[in-house]
């Protein structure tokens, strides 16, 4: 059995708190509000069937007509999308809907689990039980979701808050904690008034500190509000403890035992936690020679219970052993003895313990560590032969319950020696290697969660070095850096503890510098290189020339392809060599065969980078860098021929495209997902280029992803790229690459609405492309310079820049294709419905002939936009779902989202609201996820009108207050609509 939670996908959920999904603690994109809400009504219920009706009443509080019955469809459709990788999750039953997750992968459940074991717990357990539970909430419950359902769901949960809470505070009095506990129960008090039982944790805190009258105080303030306020008196429990004040009850001032059961039940006033029980104490003597226990070990909570049940189980028919995997630097020997140190009392025939050295040249010998096991044991006559120590060894430990910790093993066979053939003894084992050989249950350790290295940065350094959400962005940023690893991010805080001056924005400053981001973690002889040297010093030459480029490129996502380019190699062979990483501990694997895709973590990387300065030949660095500036290259011309056809780019650069001989490049999926997942990657790549001096590269990886930037809504990221690829080629005197990069810019500046900056910087570029004679990039120019003036509502200037462009006559068929469409667009809005026709009919032929798939798309939707505009809307819905087919075959969302609304609206004036429910709910989630407010606000309106003609005058209100509220938020951002074209959708996405 595995005991590991770490699989290629470990999701988790949450509900304390915004609804939120987790892969490997990597937060997921849930999308709209629907699809949040109906996860969020399963979690409820992990596990149940929640009927149909049930969920549609949490959408809406109210009973809809049968026209919305299909929601929760396109809701699971859309979640089902969300928690991609996650074939059967959420299952469709005959009644309604189910998620097939255990309770205990919701925070909701961990919370409950934690509040139950607290139940059975002295109060030092307890105390920290609950604490790791009331960690698990990040605000109110359901904090996203309004309505009745979801409000009376979180009062419940609020509710379950506070009393573990209080039992916490009750757990703390009962360890003499009552100082350090009058400021938060103060604190409680304020917050939620009405509630007695804070007041009586507060005036026992503060008996047992010196401050009686301000005890009796507390009293007397709550009996006159509840008098003022209700009518009535304290309760009989709280006139009590009153009463034993005024009388000095000795009682009241005892410190009470470590060792007695926290109640089970709400706090009392009784005398339950003022009992003295001396903790039981054992009469047997038996060797521990455990080294001592981590001082405020903090995180690994799952793994610590999975280590307690595998070696407590009352199945004693073979022995228990748990081995603990993973790198250098991880936790594993802390790990393990603090589950041995937890272990104490079901072991008490004693612990042993042994460093093995197994990642040292020279691992200790199993004869070595037998002999001090003995000399523990008592054992005089120790023989010299292996086998015979071992057997000695089985019989000194038989029948004696003892407990055997091997740290840093490297194989098994320096294990098997070492092993008591008692089944009622258990051993722990730590290894760098997975150590498959060995039978039990295997734990593999990965970085910290972002909760776990938030609690720890903040143990260490104290609340008021990372409160508050001026912080919140640099402790995000240090963990980050630190890659999650407890070693480092334990060197970080002792940096910041011996440096108070600096704030955590000028520690997370420091380590994003690349090149000294290992120097600043090597404190007093602690380093985290030597996590990654022992790795390092055992890979073949190949693998290790392959790490050195990797370093040398500097970017933590790799793929097969780029790994192959680095080093000028087949798939098949590079595949070993990143299999030799991984093994090292050096690479993480994120991807499965044969999409083989690996992460190399930000300290990892900083190694790397070291060791190409220190060991790579800087030429062959270089060439390796430009071969997988050109793969990226060729991957992306792949992926803009399946959203564009075959023809080559109007706007393309001199790159030498690099693929390997042994794979064919074909784009998994849409091509526009595929752009949106590998911008940050790309972006990576442009800034390296740009480094190390490859200028014609750079702008074109820079300019390539266009299509992607904008479906992702990656508009900084966008500014940024373009920005850095400016400099380059203007250093590097490449005039195509700046007018490129200063189109692209322009286009960028079209989607955002600022259309004076968008003809600044189109201008620019047709001027550049006009003094090198590129025909085809001026024509480009002038597409994006008739939109520019038709979205300002100059029609004529922009029919203008169209004929300008024809009479350059580029030989581009989608450029030409391009300024039809422009062209047709702005006859439709002059009221030309014939002509507009025809322009647009010469642009979908030239589309068609190109095979430009995302151009057929936009002219699709710009014919059923005229179409609507002659009122043939049966025409209209045939084109809209012409487009809507194209769209999604080549994942473009957003286009998606247009598409739909428009489709949405025909239907609804086609008095058909049963079909247009569905699709204006799904352009609204769809239009969420990709964070644009015009569709949003679009399509919330046309629902709105539904919901009057239905007589559902409140939903009509809440959904046109909403439509109201992102038109705000767009006039916030600076993206105010204009007149006609407050019909048409921004940017390239089907403008009409």
């Amino acid at each position: 059995m595995n005991l590991s939670a770490t699989r290629s996908h470990v999701l988790r959920f949450g509900i304390l708190g915004p609804v939120t999904a987790w892969d490997n603690d990597v937060e997921l994109p849930l999308g709209g509000w629907r699809p949040r809400a109906l996860l969020a009504r399963l979690l409820l219920h992990p596990g149940e069937v929640v009927p149909s009706r049930e969920l549609i009443r949490a959408f809406y509080d109210s009973e809809l007509p049968e026209s919305v019955g299909s929601t929760p469809k396109t809701a699971a459709k859309l979640l089902r999308q969300a928690l991609a990788g996650q074939r059967g999750l959420i299952e469709t039953r005959p009644s309604g809907y189910r998620i097939a997750v255990q309770p205990e992968l919701v925070d909701a459940g961990e919370f409950r689990a934690l509040v139950r074991t607290a139940d059975r717990q002295d109060p030092a357990e307890a105390c920290r039980t609950l604490e790791r539970a009331l960690r698990l909430w990040r605000g109110p419950a359901l904090a996203d979701l309004g309505g009745t359902v979801f409000r009376a769901a979180a009062a419940q949960w609020d509710e379950m808050r506070l009393v573990a809470l209080e039992r916490k505070i009750t757990a703390g009095l009962a360890l003499g904690h009552h100082q350090d506990l009058i400021g938060e129960l103060y604190e409680l008090i304020d917050n939620h008034a009405q509630r007695e039982t804070p007041r009586g944790l507060l005036m026992r805190a503060l008996v047992r500190s010196g401050r009686t009258s301000e005890a009796l105080e507390v009293y007397s303030d709550y009996r006159d509000h509840v008098r003022e306020q209700f009518g009535i008196e304290p309760s009989p429990q709280l006139s009590q403890l009153q009463i034993r004040i005024l009388n000095m009850d000795p009682d009241l001032l005892g410190i009470p035992s470590q060792r007695s059961p926290v109640s089970t039940q709400s706090p009392g006033w009784g005398d339950n936690t003022d009992t003295n029980t001396a903790p039981p104490v054992s009469s047997v003597l038996a060797p521990d020679n455990l080294p001592a226990r981590p001082h405020g070990m903090i995180g690994r909570s799952e793994q610590l219970a999975l280590i307690q049940r595998a070696l407590t189980a009352h199945d004693r028919s073979h022995l228990p052993i748990v081995v603990i995997s993973g790198p250098g630097g991880y936790g594993k020997t802390t790990l393990a003895i603090e589950a041995a140190h937890r272990l104490a009392d079901d072991y008490p025939g004693g612990r042993l313990y042994a460093y093995l050295s197994g990642a040292q040249p020279h691992p200790a010998s199993a004869g070595d560590v037998l002999a001090r096991f003995l000399a523990f044991l008592g054992v005089t006559e120790v023989p010299t032969a292996l086998e015979a120590k071992a057997e000695v060894f089985r019989a000194a430990v038989t029948g004696k319950r003892v407990l055997i910790v091997l740290d840093d093993a490297s194989l098994s066979t320096q294990v098997l020696p070492l092993l008591p053939g008692d089944p009622d003894c258990a051993v722990l084992v730590t290894s760098r290697a997975p150590m498959a050989g060995m039978r039990g249950d295997h734990i593999i350790l990965g970085p910290m969660s972002q909760r776990e290295a938030h609690t720890l940065i903040t143990d260490r350094v104290g609340d008021e070095r990372t409160a508050g959400p001026d912080n919140d962005t640099d402790l995000r940023r240090l963990i980050r850096l630190c890659s999650g690893m407890p070693l480092a991010l334990d060197l970080a805080c002792a940096r910041l503890a011996t440096h108070p001056h600096w704030d955590l924005m000028h520690l997370a400053d420091r380590l994003e510098d690349i090149n000294r981001r290992l120097t600043v973690l090597e404190i007093d002889g602690r380093d985290v290189r030597n996590c990654f040297e022992l790795g390092y010093q055992f890979l073949s030459p190949a693998a290790q020339a392959l790490m050195q480029a990797l370093g040398h490129l500097g970017a933590n996502e790799v793929s097969d392809w780029t790994a192959a380019a680095l080093a000028d190699s087949t798939i098949g062979h590079v595949v070993n060599l990143l299999d030799e990483l991984a093994e090292a501990h050096l690479l993480t694997v994120t991807g499965t065969a044969p999409n083989f895709h690996g992460r190399i973590h930000d300290l990892v990387l900083a190694y790397a980078r070291e060791r190409a300065l220190s060991d790579g030949d800087p030429d062959d660095l270089l060439a390796a860098l430009n071969r997988a500036l050109g793969a990226q290259l060729a991957l992306m011309d792949a992926a803009y021929a399946t959203m564009h056809g075959p023809l080559e780019r109007a706007l393309a650069g001199s790159t030498p495209r690099w693929s390997p001989n042994d794979a064919s490049m074909e784009i998994d999926g849409s091509a526009a997902e595929w752009f949106a997942s590998r911008l940050p990657h790309i972006a990576q790549m442009v800034q390296r280029a740009a480094e190390v001096g490859l200028g014609e590269g750079c702008w074109e990886l820079a300019a390539a992803p266009q299509a992607g930037l904008e479906t992702a809504g990656y508009f900084d990221l966008w500014h940024r790229s373009h920005t850095i690829a400016l400099a380059a080629v203007r250093k590097a005197d490449i005039p195509e690459g700046e007018a490129t990069l200063l189109h692209s810019l322009g286009y960028r500046a079209l989607v955002l609405r600022n259309y004076v900056e968008a003809g600044n910087y189109l201008r620019h570029s047709a001027k550049l492309f006009s003094n090198l004679g590129h025909i085809e990039g001026q024509a480009a120019a002038m597409v994006l310079l008739s939109g520019a003036h038709r979205l300002r509502g100059d029609h004529l200037a922009a029919q203008l820049a169209c004929k300008r462009g024809f009479a350059l006559k580029p030989a581009n068929e989608r450029t030409l294709g391009e300024l039809w469409m422009d062209l047709g667009r702005c006859q439709t809005f002059l009221n030309q419905p014939a002509e507009a026709t025809e322009a647009l009919r010469q642009s979908l032929d030239l589309f068609e002939r190109s095979k430009d798939m995302c151009g057929q798309a936009k002219v699709h939707y710009d014919l059923a936009q005229n179409f609507v505009r002659r009122a043939d809307l049966e025409a209209a819905a045939s084109a809209f779902r012409s487009a809507l087919r194209i769209a999604a075959t080549i994942g473009d969302t957003l286009g998606m989202a247009y598409i739909l609304t428009g489709l949405g609206e025909t239907h609804a004036r086609l008095c058909n609201s049963d079909d247009a429910y569905p699709l204006l709910f799904e352009a609204m989630d769809l239009a969420e996820q990709a964070n644009n407010l015009h569709v949003q606000s679009r399509a919330l309106r046309a629902v709105a009108d539904l919901h009057l003609e239905h007589g559902l005058e409140g939903l009509a209100k809440r959904d046109l207050q909403a439509a109201e509220r992102s038109e705000s938020r767009r006039q916030r951002a600076g993206s105010i609509p204009n007149s006609e074209s407050d019909q048409r959708a921004e940017g390239k996405h089907y403008r009409s």
